[in-house]
Order: C-alpha cells, then sequence, then structure tokens
C-alpha cells in the first residue's frame, strides 16, 4: 500500500502546500531556481492540466536525517563542515521529531533559513533560500507530524501533512500572502506540507508526478 512506503535517504522528493485564495483551493510547491536569486518561491501546480508547472526546480533531495541530538553533537564537533552531514551516520528511515537536510536537485544548494525578511506584515519572519554551503544550523529542518494520528518517533509516511521547524530560527516553514502577493518564508504561523517522493535514490518514481497535481 502506498502509505505502508517510507522515505529514505537520498529520495527525491516535492513539498506541496494548500492556500485558500477567493474561497478556491490552490496547491503549490516550494521552488527556487539558485541562479542569482535565490529566494524560494511557490510554483502553482492547481492548474497543471493547462498550465505544466515547472518540476525541475521544485525537487529536493533528501540527504541526511538526523536525530536532533546527534545534529546537536555533530555541529559541536570540531572540523564539521559542509559535507560532515553526508558522511554522517544518518537514519535510512525518515522519522517523526528527526532533523532533515533538504538539496535542491537544480541548484545543488541547500534549503535554508537566511536572515533577511521581505515581509511587510510580519516583522518576525525570515526569508527561505538557498545556500552553497551546509554548515551550521541553518540548512536543518525539523519534521513533526500535523495529524494527532501520528507522534515523534514514528515514520513518515507519504501522503502525510507534517511541519517542517527551521532549528535555527525555531520558526515554521510558512506560506504567507501579502498584497495580493504568495511567497514562502520563515515564521511563527504554521503551514502543513505534503511530501511526495519523485524519485527513489537514482530511480524515478513511476507514477508520482500526477498525484500533487
Amino acid at each position: 500500500m502506498l502509505e505502508d512506503v517510507r522515505h529514505l535517504q537520498d529520495d527525491e522528493v516535492v513539498l506541496q502546500c494548500v492556500a485558500s485564495i477567493q474561497k478556491e483551493h490552490r496547491k503549490f510547491c516550494l521552488s527556487a531556481e539558485g541562479l542569482g536569486d535565490r529566494l524560494c518561491f511557490l510554483e502553482p501546480t492547481s492548474e497543471a492540466k493547462y498550465v505544466p508547472p515547472d518540476l525541475c526546480i521544485c525537487n529536493f533531495v533528501l540527504e541526511q536525517s538526523l536525530s536532533v541530538r546527534a545534529l546537536q553533537e555533530m555541529l559541536a564537533s570540531t572540523g564539521y563542515n559542509s559535507e560532515g552531514a553526508a558522511q554522517g551516520g544518518g537514519h535510512r528511515t525518515l522519522l517523526y521529531g528527526h532533523a532533515i537536510l533538504l538539496r535542491h536537485s537544480f541548484s545543488a544548494m541547500y534549503l535554508t533559513c537566511l536572515k533577511t525578511s521581505r515581509s511587510l506584515t510580519d516583522k518576525l519572519s525570515f526569508d527561505v533560500g538557498l545556500l552553497e554551503d551546509s554548515t551550521g544550523e541553518a540548512c536543518w529542518w525539523t519534521i513533526h507530524p500535523a495529524s494527532k494520528q501520528r507522534s515523534e518517533g514514528e515514520k513518515v509516511r507519504i501522503g502525510d501533512d507534517l511541519i517542517l521547524v527551521s532549528v535555527s530560527s525555531e520558526r515554521y516553514l510558512h506560506l504567507s500572502m501579502s498584497n495580493g502577493n504568495i511567497q514562502v518564508d520563515a515564521s511563527f504561523m504554521q503551514t502543513l506540507w505534503n511530501v511526495q517522493p519523485t524519485c527513489s535514490g537514482s530511480n524515478v518514481a513511476v507514477g508520482k508526478y500526477p498525484t500533487i497535481q
């Protein structure tokens, strides 16, 4: 069954969320280009039948999964560098409560909470973008269940709604709307995300692309 499939290290995934705009539910995928402007944005997928989304900029590789304690020990250890996460002994199975490192497939840079903010309405929010170097905790996110049917320590299942929290800023990965503009930031307000795999390791997950429409 689909719900029994687990996300493993090196899976390629898309992060999808739903927003209610003018009483209409619309779906978006977290996206980035990494060429010039490194800020993340949202790629609409609701109208996929008429306007195909650019999925190549929506894919992220689940490069590493660690317990928060293991992450803290790794960050505190001497000689940690951008390759330390890949070399460290992470978990093959993604569990709630763990910290994850997401590498953007198109640019090979890492999803991170930046220190800047472009929000006009939320002065406590931060921008979300890409960094070439995963050193430090800014590129790490903890994953938490959005449903009471899941709990910390359980395996993350395909199709679960989940919450991502920046380790460095302790803010949620959030879809925000300001002056009619839709963007993604790190905020104290929550957004539920749905993770869908597009590749497992080097193998394309056949039939997965239609699930994000």
